[in-house]
């Protein structure tokens, strides 16, 4: 069982994640923090949001596949985002401009290889998607205080989230991806894992 995780920067997707795979004795791949970042991301404005874009698709997707690598020999696996595979959902769209707009040299470019993600790319067996309200949202950005969150006005862009639950549903659909969806409390992350667990479809 491949069980991935998806929702707004901050929603809890990697501490939720690593205390779901403590729970379940799995393994466990997220992606790194920011002081791990390079001068791809750090200097987006500089090198081009494309270049950044990549970067992080460069780290996150041989993790999903090492995590669906995982669940294949263990039984089970976690893996923090599912970014990469939902992406092409909604990129181009107002709440996502921050990301890459269509106004970007390099924007058709990465529509093309977040749908070749869409479909090629290792699917999720669950996907869990933590859903927050805009007030526990802000209590989580202001607490993890993120340098990138604050120069792209994130907090301008709480309509993201409707955007990646719509994905979700269509990964539900197309992917037959079982879908989990979490009303995100500010609690710890083992409560959380505790909710997660307890929805998980059984091992067959």
């Amino acid at each position: 069982m491949l069980i991935a995780f998806a929702g707004l920067p901050s929603a809890g997707k990697s501490t939720t994640a690593k205390a779901l795979a403590e729970k379940l004795g799995a393994r466990w791949f997220v992606e790194p923090e920011e002081d791990q970042w390079p001068l791809a991301v750090t200097e987006r404005k500089r090198v081009g949001h494309f270049t950044a874009l990549t970067w992080f698709r460069s780290v996150r997707v041989p993790l999903l596949y090492a995590a669906a690598a995982a669940a294949e020999s263990d039984g089970v696996a976690v893996v923090d985002s599912y970014y990469d595979v939902l992406i092409s959902r909604y990129i181009g769209q107002d709440p996502f401009a921050w990301l890459l707009g269509p106004d970007d040299p390099y924007f058709a470019v990465a529509q093309q290889m977040a749908e070749l993600d869409w479909a090629g790319l290792p699917h999720a067996d669950v996907l869990v998607f933590l859903r927050l309200e805009a007030q526990v949202w802000n209590t989580f950005m202001d607490r993890r205080s993120r340098t990138l969150d604050r120069t792209a006005h994130l907090k301008e862009q709480f309509a993201m989230q409707s955007l990646m639950e719509e994905a979700c549903q269509q990964a539900k659909r197309e992917h037959g991806s079982h879908l989990i969806v979490i009303d995100q409390q500010d609690s710890s992350p083992a409560a959380t894992a505790e909710r997660v667990a307890a929805m998980l479809p059984k091992l067959s």
